[in-house]
């Protein structure tokens, strides 16, 4: 797709975009006290379909053959109101600093989208409370654009403070399948593929009792194909960053201009939602898992976010959206969108 007088092109991105792509994700980063890069080193597209069945695209400049903007979205089955579905999650567009007031990309991203994406049962995309320009865009009706459904609040806790509490089981995934089909399955927005590639190298965790499980999770090191890079610190952060936090039970910050050590839990399950064994279990994983940080994301209606509301952790947010051009779709029940994926 051309458009502005040919000057752009819009087409689905091939290998020899990568560079491309990463350039434009070298050159974003989460402002604030904590500056941070989300990047997909060293091949963004590999990356994208390692978490599903991915449909990005590019923005060419034709003047210059450089690639300006890039985003799509990844198709994968997850549950949704107790059936498996075909879902798509919107990536978001990210656009290069120095065409960011081109507003005229956004529609042209949706519009493309739309006649290129079909089959997809529902789709959604997360955006970081931080980003009051894009909240304030995409939350209004726009003409030629689908509409942003407010599902609710998303958080994604970090933190490690771990201590062997409990006698962990390691890959030994027994039982697993029953809590697929008779828990998570119930969860919306749950991926039902918990071997996709997106979630990395994992390990198993788990808690039995009289060959029960009580308490288990994924810890994925997706550090091969997916990279948090921390700037720097600005702020009280700039202060704080210099303290021994982990002696009061909180991460250690991270030294600057440096990539993250982290583990992402994925598909946790805490028999009853118990409060102190969940809490019990997460300090016991990070202890066995052998990275300085773990992250686990939580939808505002999961109970285990209670647990990790107790702990001291660093955390962020994000608002979830169920992404409409016709058909609406009610996800009903607990969200358990998979911060792995996101």
């Amino acid at each position: 797709m051309n458009f502005q007088n040919n000057k752009y092109t819009l087409e689905f991105a091939t290998s020899e975009d990568n560079e491309g792509i990463r350039e434009i994700f070298e050159a974003g980063g989460f402002d604030g006290g904590i500056s941070v890069k989300y990047l997909r080193n060293p091949l963004p597209l590999a990356s994208f379909s390692a978490d599903g069945e991915s449909r990005i695209m590019v923005i060419r400049d034709n003047e210059c053959q450089k690639v300006i903007a890039v985003g799509g979205a990844v198709l994968r089955k997850e549950y949704v109101n107790g059936k498996a579905e075909t879902c798509g999650y919107l990536t978001g567009l990210k656009i290069h600093p120095d065409y960011q007031k081109k507003t005229t990309f956004i529609a042209k991203s949706y519009q493309f989208l739309y006649e290129h994406i079909q089959g997809c049962y529902c789709y959604y995309t997360t955006i970081l409370d931080d980003n009051e320009v894009a909240i304030r865009l995409l939350e209004k009706k726009h003409k030629n654009m689908p509409e942003y459904q407010y599902l609710g609040h998303y958080t994604t806790y970090c933190f490690h403070n771990g201590k062997r509490i409990l006698e962990l089981e390691r890959d030994n995934t027994d039982g697993l399948e029953g809590l697929m089909q008779n828990y998570f399955s119930k969860q919306s927005l749950t991926p039902v593929d918990y071997t996709c590639g997106g979630f990395g190298e994992t390990r198993f965790y788990c808690v039995r009792r009289d060959g029960e499980i009580l308490a288990c999770c994924f810890v994925g090191n997706q550090q091969q194909h997916k990279q948090y890079h921390m700037c720097s610190y600005s702020g009280i952060y700039k202060l704080l960053s210099h303290l021994p936090t982990q002696w009061l039970g909180y991460p250690a910050f991270p030294k600057a201009d440096s990539d993250i050590d982290f583990g992402v839990i994925s598909y946790l399950y805490v028999k009853d939602c118990d409060k102190k064994l969940c809490k019990d279990f997460l300090r016991s994983v990070a202890a066995e898992a052998g990275v300085a940080l773990l992250l686990w994301g939580g939808f505002e209606n999961n109970p285990l976010c209670e647990a990790l509301d107790s702990m001291k952790t660093i955390h962020y947010g994000s608002r979830l959206y169920s992404v409409v051009w016709d058909q609406k779709v009610t996800i009903d029940g607990v969200i358990g969108t998979e911060v792995a994926l996101l």
